[in-house]
């Protein structure tokens, strides 16, 4: 029978400290949740660790999982009141799976209908999971996380539906470095502006392409004008002075699939 471990167990106190640690430069992602968990392993991630709380140790979806788990991966059942204490949600999932960080690069090279999304910036992880959720609908061919909020923060994850997990998120670069390394590799860079550019619908994300956002109180610092080749904005006709950018994210993407294949 499986030992149920409590709150001052060693190895509990250590994941403890590790998990409120944990940042943007962490080796190690959190992962809440059987679905989350189920999807990383159909991804191919292997957790190193995977944290049960008691009373949810015997369900079928949980066993179902463990089934599924190496025999090296650490597999830890707890006390109900410390798993909460353990799960970095208000009202967590019933399962912590600690998982290495992804390394993704860049696209060194395109192809023609090549859509990478990069994200300058943007501080709502809410907002970067979405925008990450829509790259994978839109079949982008990676997702650029340039700054702002984590995008394997615990609600980041949560807002891409598991899309972080399908599509290749590249993070912890600089700006100017991403953008001139996928100009290089033969994408167009495109930002957006909401008062001046192109129509996004006028042909001014013909793939291979880089969207590029910026967060939504600043838009896009200047220093990366010097690496943009052409600028695109979204037309509206009422009264609101500009969109939530994972709904103008969501549009620019899929305006660029449409320019792809009509």
């Amino acid at each position: 029978m499986t030992a149920v471990l409590g709150a001052k167990n060693p190895r509990i106190i250590e994941l403890r400290r590790l998990i409120g640690r944990r940042s943007s430069r962490s080796p190690e992602v959190v992962l809440e949740g059987p679905r989350t968990v189920r999807e990383a392993l159909d991804a191919g991630v292997k957790p190193d660790t995977v944290v049960i709380p008691e009373t949810e140790s015997t369900s079928a979806e949980c066993q179902a999982i463990c089934d599924r788990l190496d025999a090296d991966v650490e597999l830890l059942t707890v006390r109900d009141h410390v798993f909460e204490k353990l799960a970095p949600s208000v009202a967590p999932q019933p399962m912590l799976a600690l998982v290495p960080r992804p390394r993704v690069e860049l696209p060194a090279a395109t192809d023609p209908d090549s859509v990478v999304l990069v994200l300058i910036d943007i501080s709502d992880p809410g907002n970067v999971g979405t925008l990450i959720r829509a790259a994978d609908a839109a079949a982008a061919t990676a997702v650029v996380v340039a700054g702002g909020a984590d995008p394997w923060g615990p609600k980041a994850v949560r807002s891409s539906a598991g899309s972080v997990l399908r599509v290749p998120v590249v993070s912890a670069i600089e700006p100017d470095t991403a953008l001139q390394a996928l100009s290089e590799a033969g994408f167009r860079v495109v930002a957006t502006d909401v008062r001046e550019g192109e129509p996004h619908d006028g042909g001014v994300l013909e793939a291979p392409v880089a969207i590029v956002l910026g967060s939504e109180p600043h838009g896009l610092d200047g220093s990366v004008d010097s690496l943009v080749d052409a600028w695109a904005t979204i037309a509206m006709p009422g009264r609101t002075e500009s969109l939530n950018v994972a709904m103008a994210g969501t549009l620019l993407l899929f305006e660029a699939r449409r320019a792809i294949r009509p």
